[in-house]
């Protein structure tokens, strides 16, 4: 481009004299508002004639709509490249908003994308965060038509992402993160579009956009679970990318980096006030088991959404741009439906963002302000021979002192404007107040007069030749014009107070801009202070380093040679010392030789008594080992009575677990004791038996009682209470016939006591022949419910060919010899056909469903059995075979509805019911099994995929009934052409008796519909439980 296509943007473009010349002046207003006036005018060399005035108009007419748009295309564009310039700093809001009124003025978006097109944002990674800023704030504020427009350049996004994924520093994994997030804010208002780009809804909106439906909430909240986990995988990454150690909001690499948090901080907001209203939505349609994984997703993010929102309330950098909610300390509990109303919304409050100067806008602009004064140079420390050091460091600590007196004054000078601009800007603003008051009253006082002048007049036009009347007027006249003389003096007043107040506040801005251009010259004399500090810090350190270097080395010289001499001597004391001990240790020796001859006599003796004590010692263990033991077994049979027991119960198979536990430590029991007579070193196996089996035994006398809780037959469970009473006291009496050292213990009769009681234990078990095991009913009807669906899709391709067959399709008439197709045969192909594509979808359901089904089985049941784990799930086994048995029955109404229809004796009302029946069938067959599936499952998706396969056909077959329907009503419309007055009299009468005759029938029906739900709910509810479970 050429310079004066790059000076358009910014300043006035050029052209030659004979064309139109362009001035546009950009002014900047108190709210920030930029407003553009285009002075046109037309610079013509030789004057045009007066036949040619029209013909000139209209040219210039469309040269100027042309060069407007040329212009707007241009604007858009440099907004668009410094908008996503390569400068690392924040986004400068300015341009985004040019950018955001472009959607507005064009209603959509293609512009901006035909922007992206020319200028790529990949060049660097800064101008790739920057056009992911720049693109979320637009999606947000600008058009609602550039979410849509922006849909299509989904694959731009993505492509952005994965071409800075592989970059390890800088903004790579920050972008990557920002694409996911946009990829799904387009993606969730594609599903959406009823939701604004702000995402801000009223929870009255929210219930309409969800119909209050169950089914559109838990969507709804999967899909605003997803939305937030992006907006949080963003906010650590961006703070991962942080130097922990540095201000980082302080500078301008940081600000560039957290500027982006500020729409995330928006839509996280209104994302988490919208997930909490859905999920207590759903915890009042739904079970609470079915929503724990929505639960134990929502408390992680909550989390990390309340750290989110604390570290940047703490930056200084967002502190003056926006107010950051707090969120409660705990997470709502969904469970208490009254925790709702103490739900309070958060509020993100954005103030306005302050933009930096910019050197395009500075042109359009007189600056013409005195410069600070120029910093001067600083004396090179590398080439002042001629001066020390310490005066260099004079010099510029001097020069750096004055510079803060000079800046010190000026921040004094800059505060004392600011404060008096502040006094006179509330005296103004209250004198404003009071003028405005003044008005007010005086606005009042001038209608009451008008309305006394309305009323005078009325009284004059009454009474014109009154002279009383006529006076009258004309005091109220006079009155009226002393008041708006008044309000006009106000008025003039009020101007001049608004006009006074305007300056001030731009005399305001003045020094605000001052203040910045101080704060800047103190930052880099600070930085100038800085650096010298550090080179003099460097200069003092190295000469220190030598210094140390060389007393280092003499310390260590003299150390060395001291350690040397000390050594020495150390060495000859030694050598002295260690003859010395040499003939101590040979006295030594002899005299420990007669000393271990009279030890080894007395440790003989000693040994004698450390038997005799160890072997008393062990008879009192095994002797606390049996008290332990008859302990135990005695609470345990005081438990037999105790009244929190009998609540207690257990099944036979798991007491029979302990069977063989039991027989192998009584086993165990008489072998040790069998040792023990012969060795009495065998006792410490001996106490260890005894206690192991004493509580193998208790744990079955616990366990055995609990399951005669729970037998069905009343006189097996006393007999085996008894058994087990028996079985304890003999089990006591033998541990105590251990403690007496008998030698008549009998361990075999007691496993014959134990045994028997096991025999009970086993019938205790019940076996009515009413129950059956869950898994092979399941499985039975899950075959039956196949069986029916293959035998329906064999009938129907029979009838379809019979039906073809008969029906010729084609017959001729007599005058005209034209072919036709009789509705007959549409009925008949219509029907078939799209009831054997349903049939087809239907078993390939089944299938489906089936495959889920082993996945689950195999996937929850772990190391049990598919028995065990259906009795388990009986709940949702109960709902598996209730929707396997709708299933069937409803293809079975199907089958036998179209055979009617087929043959002439059926409705179609009875296949459009029979097809709705199969499609709400599906469905709960579909949400039983969609109830345990893992939600990433592939059989999942493929089942759900079905599921919408067979509501889309159920609706064809509809369609089609009602299709086939009217076709057969129009074909036997009667002919009442030749119907005279007295037979068409009599005709509508009958017509109508009829017409109330199916009125009362379709009432009656109405309530025997209405009965037999009830009647049906209540026959599912005694077969399945439920009755019992909400009694209970």
């Amino acid at each position: 481009m050429s310079s004066e296509g790059e000076e358009e943007p910014s300043g006035c473009g050029k052209a030659s004299s004979e064309e139109k010349n362009v001035l546009r002046c950009s002014v900047r207003h108190d709210g920030g508002d930029v407003r553009e006036e285009v002075l046109s005018f037309r610079g013509v060399a030789n004057m045009t004639s007066i036949k040619k005035i029209p013909n000139v108009l209209g040219t210039r007419r469309s040269n100027t709509l042309d060069q407007e748009r040329e212009q707007f295309e241009k604007a858009q564009e440099a907004s668009f490249k410094k908008a996503t310039s390569d400068e690392e700093m924040p986004l400068k809001m300015k341009h985004v908003r040019n950018l955001i009124i472009g959607t507005f003025t064009d209603k959509n978006a293609d512009l901006f994308w035909r922007n992206v097109g020319t200028t790529p944002p990949i060049n660097t990674d800064v101008t790739a965060w920057k056009f992911c800023h720049c693109l979320h704030i637009m999606l947000r504020d600008g058009h609602p038509n550039a979410l849509r427009d922006s849909h299509r350049h989904i694959s731009r996004i993505k492509d952005t992402g994965q071409h800075f994924r592989h970059l390890t520093h800088g903004y790579g994994r920050l972008i990557k993160r920002y694409c996911e997030l946009l990829v799904a804010k387009l993606h969730f208002h594609q599903h959406y579009p009823r939701f604004p780009g702000t995402l801000s809804v009223t929870p009255e909106e929210l219930e309409a956009l969800a119909e209050n439906d169950a089914n559109n909430y838990f969507e709804l909240g999967v899909e605003m679970l997803e939305y937030l986990e992006c907006i949080l995988n963003l906010y650590e990454a961006v703070f991962s990318s942080l130097d922990p150690s540095r201000a980082n909001s302080m500078t301008r690499s940081g600000q560039c980096r957290l500027a982006p948090l500020i729409p995330c901080i928006q839509d996280s907001s209104c994302l988490y006030d919208c997930i909490v209203r859905i999920l207590f939505q759903l915890h009042k349609a739904l079970p609470t088991d079915m929503l724990t994984g929505h639960r134990t997703r929502f408390y992680k993010q909550f989390e990390i959404l309340k750290q989110f929102y604390n570290n940047t309330r703490n930056l200084q950098y967002f502190k003056g741009l926006i107010q950051v909610p707090a969120l409660p300390e705990d997470p709502p509990n969904f469970l208490v439906e009254a925790e709702l109303r103490s739900h309070e919304t958060p509020v993100v409050v954005v103030e306005e963002q302050p933009d930096m100067p910019d050197t395009s806008d500075m042109l359009l602009i007189d600056t013409s302000e005195t410069e600070p004064p120029p910093i001067p140079p600083h004396p090179n420390l590398n080439e002042s021979h001629n001066g020390s050091l310490v005066e260099v460091v004079a010099e510029r600590e001097s020069l750096i002192e004055a510079l803060h007196r000079e800046l010190e004054a000026m921040r004094a000078e800059v505060q004392h404007a600011r404060s008096e601009a502040t006094h006179n800007e509330d005296q103004m603003r209250l004198r404003v107040n009071d003028l405005e008051s003044t008005i007010a009253e005086l606005d009042s006082e001038l209608l009451a007069e008008r309305q006394s002048k309305e009323s005078i007049m009325a009284q004059v036009e009454a009474a014109a030749a009154s002279a009383e009347a006529v006076t009258l007027l004309a005091q109220e006249e006079t009155r009226r014009r002393s008041a708006e003389e008044k309000f006009v003096k106000m008025k003039d007043v009020y101007q001049k107070l608004r006009d006074e107040h305007i300056s001030l506040i731009r005399g305001k801005a003045e020094l605000d801009k001052q203040l910045t251009v101080e704060k800047e010259a103190h930052h880099a004399t600070q930085q100038e202070k800085d650096a010298a500090a550090s080179a003099l810090a460097k200069l003092q350190a190295q000469m220190t380093f030598e210094s140390q270097a060389h007393l280092t080395d003499t310390e260590l010289a003299r150390q060395e040679k001291e350690s040397l001499c000390s050594r020495l001597q150390s060495l000859t004391s030694e050598r002295e010392h260690m003859s010395g001990q040499i003939k101590m240790l040979e006295e030594n020796l002899s005299h420990l030789n007669n000393k271990m001859d009279s030890q080894a006599q007395q440790d003989a003796a000693k040994l004698m008594a450390v038997q005799n004590e160890w072997e008393v010692g062990t008879q009192q263990c095994v002797q606390g080992a049996v008290d332990g033991a008859v302990l135990v077994l005695t609470h345990t049979l005081s438990h037999f009575d105790h009244d929190a027991h009998t609540d207690i119960k257990c099944t036979p198979e798991y007491s029979l677990s302990y069977q063989n536990i039991v027989i192998e430590s009584l086993e165990g029991l008489a072998k040790a004791c069998e040792d023990y007579q012969i060795n009495f070193h065998a006792a410490p196996r001996l106490i260890t038996c005894i206690t192991t089996s004493s509580h193998q035994v208790a744990s079955f006398l616990l366990y055995a009682k609990a399951t005669s809780h729970a037998s069905p037959n009343i006189e097996i469970a006393e007999h085996l209470v008894c058994a087990l009473e028996e079985f304890a006291k003999s089990s006591v009496d033998t541990y105590k016939k251990l403690q007496r050292k008998e030698d008549s213990v009998d361990i075999s009769s007691l496993t014959e006591q134990f045994e028997r009681c096991c025999l009970l234990v086993s019938q205790c078990e019940d076996r009515s022949p009413g129950e059956e095991d869950v898994a092979l009913a399941v499985e039975r009807e899950m075959d039956k419910m196949e069986t029916a669906i293959k035998d329906a899709v064999e009938r129907f391709t029979a009838m379809l060919e019979n039906s073809r067959a008969k029906d010729t399709g084609t017959q001729l008439e007599d005058e005209r010899r034209i072919t036709y197709h009789h509705p007959k045969e549409f009925v008949n192909e219509s029907i078939l056909g799209t009831c054997s594509d349903l049939m087809a979808a239907v078993r390939q359901l089944v299938r489906r469903g089936a495959e889920l089904q082993k996945e689950i089985v195999d996937s929850g049941r772990g190391g049990a059995s598919p028995k065990e784990f259906y009795k388990r799930n009986h709940r949702w086994s109960e709902g598996l075979l209730s929707g396997a048995k709708a299933v069937a029955i409803a293809c079975q109404a199907l089958m036998t509805a179209a055979d009617q229809v087929v043959s002439g004796k059926g409705k179609f009302e009875e296949v459009i019911v029979s097809s709705r029946e199969i499609a709400a069938s599906s469905m709960q067959l579909v949400m039983a099994s969609r109830v345990k599936a893992d939600r990433s499952s592939e059989k999942l998706r493929n089942l759900n995929a079905t599921a919408k396969t067979i509501s889309t056909l159920t609706g064809t077959v509809v369609a089609t009934a009602e299709n086939c329907r009217d076709k057969i009503a129009i074909a036997n419309t009667l002919d009442f052409s030749k119907l005279s007055l007295h037979h068409t009299k009599r005709m509508e009468m009958e017509t109508l008796v009829k017409v109330l005759e199916t009125e009362k029938h379709l009432e009656e029906e109405r309530s025997k519909l209405s009965e037999l739900r009830k009647h049906h709910y209540k026959l599912a509810g005694e077969i399945e439980g439920w009755d019992q479970e909400e009694l209970s």
